[in-house]
């Protein structure tokens, strides 16, 4: 047997190796040490970015709110809601824009019916109905709200909104009062946080960017806002409040830091780039493997030594082996009277040599989608339950979705069964996009689909998945086909609608009954109506 295929090589081999472990360990000890200080320091300085932003917002929210509030009270104000008139609107009139003058920050002040009438606006500007928008939707049910980004229907120029409710002596909402804010002071705000190594945007509810730090990276003024959902992939990776997560940011690999204003709901997120981090454990890794290199030397030489000494008990070892991969298959086991490791090490082959044929591995893949078939779904159901139903917060929840594309049918009779099978790969390909890695995503057959989401913090995270889904149906585009098929999508929670398989199953395929039942292309969950109700 040569020495460069014998055990003794493999045991010089093996000893340098363990010689170059203190080499491997400092090098690698000093860059994980490294990479946890730098980032621990990232977050910090994230997170006290994010927090100093979240503070100005809420600062400019309570002190506009707190000035709306009074105004709401006044008796003037009240009454003109109720019965406009030229008298009150004199005082309405000059109570608002004394208040514009007081802030002195170019916002308008405006008041509203309980119509949804624009009475009076600071500006001037031609008076709109705002019925339909959700701040007076909200003030028409007694809340205070601060909107997400909208164009105001009177000037065009994307606004944010802070409202609080009018109401009567017996404290029914009779109307609004409101102050629409541009969003350059903020953005001028945000910009002051700019760097060479950090960005920072503020991302509305909905995904579109408030302000960003790399003014570079703005639309033109007026428009960028309604538009530009460029970070929008964040906020649908992230359930909790404030957090990190790694991931890959316009062709980047970055770390983003985000923080939950609780005042709007808003996202602030601080981004900064991984390279700038693995640049300085370079830096510290070349200083380890100048000393590593000596560290290295010695220790090649004393495993020579010691694969000498050792490799002779060995070797016998290795014969029988050597027989076995040869193809010598009347052995029918390894014979090796010890009762060390080497006995144990025979034991445990000649085991596994036995069984080796017991064991078949089941396929946990639908061979269509690729994704998890339906046995697999409930055994991954049953094991996330059985987690979930060990863990005793509270607050926590986990949503199982079952999906029915309407009218596939139609599309497999009017366009062919391989057609349908490209629509059901191409929808399983979306919706592998807007899942996380950890949930379950799986096929039961036909046009069934199944989804399995756990460690959710809030309804909220539900319903967006939800519409994702609805989009994704109906936007669905096959060999320039569009438009064929919706989604009717079925929503259980545990624990409120069970804790094991059987009911959740049965409370999601019931909500896809009642979605079908009501026009199709939509979700449902009985909870949302229980909420409703409450």
């Amino acid at each position: 047997m040569e020495f460069n295929k014998g055990i003794r090589a493999k045991l010089f081999f093996l000893f340098t190796i363990m010689g170059a472990v203190p080499f491997v360990i400092l090098i690698i000890a000093g860059a994980i040490n490294t990479i946890a200080e730098l980032e621990s320091f990232v977050k910090q300085n994230s997170l006290m970015k994010n927090t100093i932003i979240s503070e100005h917002v809420t600062n400019l929210i309570d002190k506009n709110r707190a000035v709306l509030k009074s105004l709401s009270l006044s008796p003037n104000v009240i009454e003109y809601v109720q019965n406009p008139t030229e008298e009150r609107l004199r005082y309405v009139t000059k109570i608002l824009k004394d208040t514009d003058d007081i802030f002195a920050d170019l916002n308008v002040t405006a008041l509203t019916d309980a119509d949804g009438w624009q009475l009076y606006r600071t500006d001037g500007a031609t008076l709109v109905n705002l019925r339909k928008r959700q701040h007076f939707q909200e003030a028409m049910k007694g809340r205070a709200y601060v909107s997400d980004v909208i164009a105001s229907m009177a000037t065009g120029k994307m606004i944010i909104v802070i409202e609080v409710p009018v109401k009567n002596f017996d404290g029914r909402p009779v109307g609004m009062i409101q102050r629409n804010f541009n969003l350059d002071a903020l953005q001028d705000f945000v910009a002051g946080f700019d760097d060479d190594e950090t960005d920072v945007v503020v991302m509305d509810r909905m995904g579109r960017v408030i302000a960003n730090s790399d003014t570079k990276k703005l639309l033109s003024p007026g428009t960028e806002y309604a538009i530009d959902n460029s970070y929008k992939f964040i906020l649908d990776r992230i359930y909790n409040s404030s957090g990190v997560i790694r991931t890959e940011i316009g062709g980047v690999d970055s770390l983003a830091t985000y923080s939950r204003n609780m005042d709007t709901g808003w996202m602030i997120v601080s981004i900064r780039p991984y390279h700038y981090i693995l640049d300085q454990v370079y830096d510290q890794a070349i200083k380890a493997v100048v000393f590593g290199m000596l560290i290295l030397f010695v220790g090649t030489f004393i495993a020579y030594l010691l694969s000498i000494r050792v490799s002779k008990p060995i070797i016998e070892m290795t014969n029988v082996v050597d027989e076995i991969v040869s193809g010598n298959t009347s052995i029918k086991k390894i014979e090796v009277n010890s009762d060390d490791e080497l006995g144990q090490m025979a034991a445990a082959f000649n085991k596994m040599r036995s069984e080796r044929d017991a064991y078949q591995l089941e396929s946990e893949l639908d061979k269509l989608t690729e994704l998890f078939n339906k046995k697999t779904m409930e055994n991954l159901c049953k094991m996330k339950l059985k987690t979930f139903n060990e863990n005793e917060a509270s607050n926590i929840f986990m949503a199982f979705y079952i999906i029915d594309l309407d009218h596939f049918k139609e599309v497999n009779d009017l366009l062919g069964h391989q057609f349908g099978d490209k629509v059901l790969v191409e929808f399983s390909k979306g919706l592998k996009k807007i899942f996380r890695p950890n949930d379950c995503i799986g096929r039961f057959g036909g046009d069934e689909f199944v989804v399995i989401v756990d460690s959710l913090p809030n309804m909220e995270v539900v319903i967006r998945k939800a519409e994702q889904i609805k989009q994704i149906a109906f936007n669905l585009t096959v060999e320039g086909k569009s438009r064929f098929v919706t989604a009717s999508i079925g929503i259980a929670i545990a624990p409120q609608n069970g804790r094991d398989y059987d009911s959740l199953f049965a409370a999601a395929d019931k909500a896809v009954y009642h979605v079908k039942n009501n026009g199709k292309n939509g979700y449902y969950c009985q909870l949302f109506e229980e909420a409703e109700d409450n």
